[in-house]
């Protein structure tokens, strides 16, 4: 499935599969980008992959939140991003959040918000990073969600690349 013209879907699941949360299932997204994961200027384009964790109701509005974010230039540093209960969760590197000192991070956490409250339907925002138990992007137990975002991380390699795979 195609989610937006700018973005090229490389996995999609369309509904549930196994038994974590409440129905999740994940899609896979590459984007051009012209910032790092740090927010900085590229020289020139690399391509960005994250994934999208979905929940039960596969609730596609999250890719306008995430159209609007790359469009905004705030996009680099995701790594997994989904929407719950009018929650959208945005899990970042955790290079990323180790790197940025308070004031940057309360500044990106605020760019997200603003994209929140944009939407048709504001959702609130939740920025942390990606190996953090503070986050609800899936309603299950903390470690197991950490397992299932690290074997998706492992499997797709999600960040910013300068060269695609062969």
């Amino acid at each position: 499935m195609s989610y937006a013209p700018c973005f090229q879907t490389l996995h999609d699941e369309t509904r549930p599969v196994g038994h974590l949360g409440q129905g999740t299932h994940y899609s896979v997204l590459r984007v051009p980008t012209w910032h790092d994961e740090l927010m900085s200027q590229l020289q020139y384009g690399r391509f960005l992959d994250f994934a999208i964790i979905w929940d039960e109701d596969h609730d596609d509005r999250v890719v306008d939140a995430i159209l609007i974010m790359y469009l905004s230039g705030v996009l680099g540093p995701v790594r997994f991003i989904g929407e719950r209960k009018g929650v959208l969760s945005v899990l970042l590197a955790p290079t990323t959040v180790q790197a940025w000192d308070d004031d940057t991070f309360h500044r990106y956490r605020e760019d997200v918000a603003d994209v929140c409250a944009s939407l048709d339907d504001p959702w609130t925002a939740e920025v942390n990073s990606m190996d953090s138990s503070q986050h609800s992007i899936i309603d299950a137990p903390a470690e197991n969600v950490a397992t299932y975002l690290k074997n998706i991380d492992m499997l797709w390699q999600l960040g910013i690349r300068s060269t695609l795979p062969a």
